[in-house]
């Protein structure tokens, strides 16, 4: 198995148990809901945006191999943006259920999971 996609794997495992255990501090602790539920909102999209960019590597790296279809392909920083904007918009709209702080804050937890998560798996290999 390829180490990106073993990254992956990982990635997706650790954050769904991050927003597991936020919808546990949501269901035990309600004054902290909508922290809960921003963090869960953020992480998710983190995450889609991190397996997109993964997704798009995986492409460019195949064209540059000669195996790809020809065609131009980018990296996805608009796809990835307006994914980062979209989630915003509920928060706005909807503060009493999700934290606007907490949704901007967690945009970035999956870069912050991978860093973690590559440094474990390089101690193990080594």
């Amino acid at each position: 198995m390829s180490e990106m996609i073993k990254l992956q794997r990982v990635l997706l495992m650790v954050a769904l148990i991050f927003m597991a255990l936020c919808f546990l501090v949501s269901a035990f602790l309600p004054h902290h809901r909508a922290v809960a539920h921003g963090l869960v909102l953020g992480s998710a999209v983190s995450c889609l945006n991190v397996l997109h960019l993964a997704y798009k590597v995986r492409k460019i790296a195949d064209a540059a191999a000669g195996q790809g279809d020809g065609k131009r392909a980018g990296l996805g920083l608009g796809f990835r943006l307006a994914t980062s904007i979209l989630a915003l918009i509920p928060a706005l709209e909807w503060p009493a259920y999700f934290s606007e702080i907490a949704v901007a804050a967690s945009l970035v937890s999956s870069n912050f999971f991978l860093v973690f998560i590559g440094a474990i798996i390089a101690m193990r290999e080594s």
